[in-house]
């Protein structure tokens, strides 16, 4: 596998993201909101434009959490973010236009306050209009947190979930600047330690070229280190492959007014089927 060079600031990308969970009102007694292990979890970035700060994830990860819901006999349920010492996020989630020339954007964002990410000792991105990536992108850093990747760690107090954040670098598979999507693709020589990369859907992808980086979308799929059995590819051993939803400084401008303007009569709306005894939007 190439080295790849990337600037200072994503040394440590991680600390743009975090994961999230469904809140589970409806046994939040149980482990005080913290997620099992195997449950379902999948990653938020915080990104700030123009003064305002954005919690941003992908739009089938909300699909998947309200289904989840629903069938457990919640109608409308929060979300959760685990990170010592935790945060509860009330919806909605909005999900991003869709533009004239693409598919609905697999993304959901909302505005937060912007002492959210600090409570849980993470960091906001600041989203501007420079500099910007040369195409096609050679390569690219997708960070978040595999689903699988979650333990328990027994302490003398109880438990401890431990989740691990992963930095997934992989070269570009072809992609022009009119492109809506970037897919990422690399071998590896080793099998590493994290098999899967389920859960990094929502995650930041960054480009840089050694000197500069910025923003290049949030992860739109993540797929499993090594190919399943009877999966169609080219790639017999391990790899790194993800899937980037583009999201330029302009892109996610407009993808922000729209979701300030949405957000409220969402909320509302919500809040007209909330129970009093679940968790109030912010």
């Amino acid at each position: 596998m190439p080295q790849f060079a990337f600037a200072d600031d994503l040394q440590n990308a991680c600390k743009y993201c975090a994961t999230i969970a469904r809140a589970r009102t409806a046994d939040w007694w149980k482990r005080n909101l913290v997620p099992e292990p195997g449950d379902p979890t999948a990653t938020v970035t915080f990104i700030r434009i123009k003064g305002r700060t954005y919690a941003v994830t992908a739009w089938h990860v909300i699909e998947i959490f309200r289904e989840a819901a629903v069938e457990d006999g919640v109608d409308v349920e929060g979300y959760f973010l685990p990170a010592k010492p935790g945060v509860g996020i009330g919806p909605p989630f909005v999900q991003a236009p869709q533009p004239w020339t693409a598919p609905r954007p697999d993304v959901a964002l909302r505005p937060i306050n912007p002492e959210v990410p600090a409570r849980i000792g993470k960091q906001v991105f600041e989203l501007t209009a420079a500099p910007v990536p040369t195409f096609p992108v050679p390569y690219a850093l997708a960070a978040g947190y595999p689903t699988m990747s979650k333990a328990v760690h027994p302490e003398p107090q109880g438990e401890r979930l431990a989740m691990q954040c992963v930095h997934a670098v992989a070269e570009g598979v072809g992609s022009g600047p009119e492109g809506d999507q970037v897919q990422f693709l690399s071998s590896i020589d080793e099998r590493p330690a994290t098999v899967s990369l389920s859960g990094l859907s929502g995650g930041p992808v960054f480009w840089s070229n050694g000197n500069e980086s910025g923003l290049l979308g949030f992860v739109k799929e993540a797929m499993d280190v090594q190919p399943k059995e009877g999966e169609d590819t080219l790639y017999t051993g391990p790899r790194v492959h993800f899937l980037c939803q583009r999201a330029g400084y302009e892109t996610f401008l407009e993808w922000a007014t729209y979701a300030d303007a949405a957000f409220a009569q969402e909320r509302d709306a919500l809040n007209r089927r909330i129970p009093a005894s679940a968790i109030s939007p912010e």
